[in-house]
């Protein structure tokens, strides 16, 4: 399925490469122009950026629950499903209710998410052909997750690159520091941008061509949808002050190769169980 997809592939690589060298000449430059933290956009995005990987699980153990064959998977399934749903109420709790209870008022919010996804799951009827398919995807999705988070976390915590608001709360530049520049750990956490990365996810989408004719014949929206998005909250980003160009663009490359990674490890697992990858 790669195959099909090299173009973009290389479009994204070379767009990401010719990001990072102009970051390399104007990463403080970009957000002293841009920053601008009350635009109503740009908090919007802050606010819901991240939403496709927080998604992921929800859906995956509900797949997971819903179409495997074993008890102990469906339980699985369900689990991942509902504690999936608790952080995706807490992310949202984060940003949309009110500080008081505000722990309370985003577990209970979650929970109640994933027992109605759990629910309207056994409505939903999914063909024979593509059971095998949504079960495997539904594992990937939740290891391209993991695997996001573990390298962005341990990216920021390395690099240790002060955010542009703090040198603005500073009320000087001197802190700042090229994204080549390793620091340690120090408490900031500005390389590589989390949002960025989190909204690269949605490039899962490159494999609805596996589920959908119609996908299949629009496989270009496939990659040019998720690349939209992402660039959005990569810009938003810098508007509010939060990362340099250099943060979104590694952000985002992170994002995408652990989706490609994927993509190349669902294509040997359906060559090894001899499942067809649609072309």
């Amino acid at each position: 399925m790669l195959k099909k997809y090299r173009v973009e592939i290389v479009i994204f690589y070379v767009l990401a490469a010719a990001a990072l060298v102009c970051a390399y000449f104007y990463d403080l430059s970009l957000d002293i122009a841009l920053n601008d933290p009350e635009n109503p956009f740009a908090v919007w995005m802050r606010n819901t950026g991240e939403m496709p990987s927080r998604l992921i699980c929800p859906l995956a153990g509900m797949f997971l629950m819903l179409l495997c064959k074993k008890r102990w998977q469906r339980i699985f399934g369900a689990l991942i499903s509902l504690g999936g749903s608790v952080y995706l109420g807490y992310y949202f709790g984060d940003y949309f209710f009110v500080e008081e209870n505000r722990l309370v008022f985003s577990l209970v919010c979650g929970f109640g998410f994933g027992v109605i996804v759990l629910f309207v799951s056994q409505f939903i009827s999914v063909p024979k052909k593509l059971k095998q398919i949504l079960v495997i995807l539904s594992v990937i999705g939740i290891c391209v997750l993991a695997a996001e988070l573990l390298i962005t976390g341990g990216m920021k915590l390395l690099w240790g690159r002060v955010r542009y608001r703090d040198l603005l709360a500073a009320g000087s530049n001197d802190a700042f520091t090229s994204f080549l520049k390793i620091n340690g750990y120090n408490g900031n956490r500005s390389f590589p941008s989390g949002h960025t990365a989190s909204a690269a996810t949605i490039y899962l989408a490159m494999f609805l061509p596996q589920l959908s004719k119609k996908c299949r014949q629009h496989r270009w929206l496939c990659f040019c949808v998720p690349f939209v998005y992402t660039s959005l909250v990569a810009y938003t980003r810098l508007v509010m002050g939060a990362h340099y160009l250099s943060d979104v663009a590694a952000g985002g490359v992170i994002g995408f190769t652990c989706v490609l990674i994927s993509i190349a490890a669902y294509d040997k697992i359906c060559k090894k169980n001899g499942i067809l990858v649609q072309s």
